[in-house]
């Protein structure tokens, strides 16, 4: 394959073709965020120091793919890491809730725009939900789901885009454009421009990812600060650097992640993502993500869940995830689809045996009635697409860890092994010594 002319964005959407040179811009950026992970995260390791080693990360703007192999890498959509931490029954219940952020216990120099925004949806798989319920019953109407990264919505709001340390970049953009969007999308003509900036502290004036008609009135994009496409094409790079404690090389998921630091270790998504690139990399190929680079809904599991039937009987429901947006074709688990937002709906005319609308408190799973719309994202995958080339080119050596994990309130976290400035590494006890 010949060089790719430009980085498109996420399933090809149409929507930078209402603003001259925007998808020009773009690519651009895409293809700054994968030369900068390459030139930080690759050939330099955590101390700055160059590793002298061949990347086998690689941007298609500049290096080309020979007979590639594509790989979709999968994960689950419900946040592992509340599973893991308070049980299955009170994760569904904080999973659907916002949460107020102490930046006291937020790591700030990773994360520092944790500082702006005062609340957010605790949903870190790359898919984020929202639901919407009866005011009078508290049923479930409908739950949306979105997968689409804050980066594409800041850059067509204009300026940079807010804590992805490439501050340097700025994007023309279109104001007009991202308003009209966010309306058709919410179908809400009272969306005002006014209401998608923020309105004090360091960003006044600038795009507010965090905003009413992204958290409490709607949902438009991923907001959970985790959730980014920079975020996807970073640990892409940092997974394929090998990994080895002694003289043993690493090959386990939760190890890898452990010792690379990498990601939320807690988490399905990045350990899988971590795993499946590092299995590349060891396979001696060039790896690089797929065009248009984004994250995608890759399947819904629609077994078991039932409808009222006649006489007090369950019978099979319809599927009623529905894609919004992307680029797709029927069915929603066609492989090649890229779809960017759906929604979870009974059909308007869908009747109970007694004649009543059907809601979606009224569906069951697999003999479970729909309390939670994380229920719903129990049952879907979400995916991005790894490409591999050259297989069996690249030998590359392993390195020590730059992390080791410790427990943390019964979690674990990835702890640098580092000193940081005067102060001492962190003395807790490595879990996987």
């Amino acid at each position: 394959m010949p060089l790719l002319d430009r980085l498109d964005p996420p399933a090809n959407l149409p929507d930078f073709d209402a603003i001259p040179g925007h998808r020009e811009e773009w690519s651009k950026y895409i293809s700054d965020t994968f030369d900068r992970a390459i030139g930080e995260r690759i050939e330099k390791d955590s101390n700055g120091k160059p590793r002298h080693i061949k990347s086998q990360y690689y941007n298609e703007m500049k290096v080309p793919s020979d007979d590639p192999v594509d790989l979709e890498i999968v994960w689950d959509a419900f946040p592992k890491t509340l599973t893991r931490q308070y049980g299955r029954e009170a994760a569904l219940k904080i999973a659907d809730e916002f949460t107020f952020y102490d930046v006291a216990d937020v790591d700030v120099n990773q994360f520092p725009f944790y500082q702006l925004f005062k609340k957010s949806r605790r949903q870190d798989e790359y898919c984020e939900w929202q639901v919407t319920r009866d005011q009078k019953t508290n049923k479930i109407l409908r739950v949306i789901f979105t997968c689409e990264g804050p980066e594409y919505w800041q850059s067509m709001f204009g300026g940079n885009i807010s804590g992805d340390g490439n501050d340097g970049f700025n994007f023309k953009g279109d104001k007009k454009v991202l308003l009209d969007l966010y309306r058709s999308i919410l179908n809400n003509q009272d969306v005002k421009l006014e209401d998608l900036v923020f309105t004090d502290g360091p960003k006044v004036g600038q795009y507010n990812p965090w905003n009413k008609w992204n958290t409490t009135e709607g949902i438009v994009h991923l907001q959970q600060p985790a959730n980014t496409l920079a975020a996807e094409i970073n640990i892409g790079a940092d997974a394929t650097i090998r990994r080895k404690k002694g003289d043993k090389e690493i090959t386990d998921a939760l190890r890898l992640i452990c010792c690379g630091g990498f990601g939320g270790v807690e988490r399905s998504s990045d350990p899988t993502i971590g795993d499946e690139v590092n299995k590349l990399a060891r396979a001696g190929y060039a790896i690089t993500l797929r065009n248009p680079v984004g994250i995608y809904f890759h399947s819904f599991d629609n077994a078991g869940f039932t409808k009222p039937g006649p006489g007090g009987s369950r019978v099979p429901a319809g599927n009623y995830l529905t894609a919004l947006r992307g680029t797709f074709k029927e069915p929603f688990n066609d492989s090649s689809n890229m779809i960017v937002r759906a929604v979870y709906e009974v059909p308007t005319g869908e009747l109970d045996p007694d004649g009543k609308q059907l809601t979606v408190s009224d569906i069951q799973i697999a003999g479970e009635e729909i309390a939670f719309g994380g229920q719903i994202a129990e049952r879907i995958l979400m995916k991005f697409v790894g490409r591999g080339t050259r297989p069996g080119q690249i030998e590359n050596p392993a390195f020590e860890c730059d992390t080791k994990c410790c427990n943390k309130t019964g979690v674990l976290r990835a702890v640098s092994l580092k000193l940081e400035g005067d102060e001492p590494a962190d003395p807790c006890e490595d879990f996987f010594p």
